[in-house]
């Protein structure tokens, strides 16, 4: 049984479209090259977390796919309305010499929170 009963096929569809989404959605409004790049390589990191637990727990591969695009779709949900906010408080706490954390408002926090729990409440609730 896979998640929502789509084909692994489907979900590696689902996955490319989550990336495109990714990647048009937060990585322009990077304020530098450096922001830009790092924004870029997440969603393989995300994709590596979830190769290892396809070898580890031995889940089935939809399902793997299924987690890898909710971890991928949880970052652009998560600072929707707050991304240019977001690169500009970044520049300015870069400029500071101050922590990359500092550029993150509790607007931006909560978002995220709500995001992340929804992702991952849709995670449990439509695992096979």
């Amino acid at each position: 049984m896979t998640p929502l009963g789509l084909h692994v096929a489907t979900w590696w569809g689902i996955l490319a479209l989550a990336m495109g989404l990714y990647w048009v959605l937060l990585v322009p409004p990077m304020p530098t090259r450096e922001y830009r790049w790092r924004t870029a390589l997440a969603p393989v990191v995300v994709g590596i977390f979830a190769y290892l637990h396809y070898l580890v727990k031995h889940w089935e591969p939809a399902t793997v796919l299924m987690m890898c695009t909710t971890l991928v779709l949880v970052f652009p949900l998560g600072i929707v309305g707050h991304r240019r906010k977001l690169a500009r408080r970044l520049m300015e706490a870069k400029a500071r010499g101050a922590s990359e954390d500092e550029a993150m408002t509790p607007g931006v926090f909560y978002q995220m929170i709500l995001a992340v729990g929804v992702m991952m409440t849709a995670f449990f609730v439509l695992k096979p």
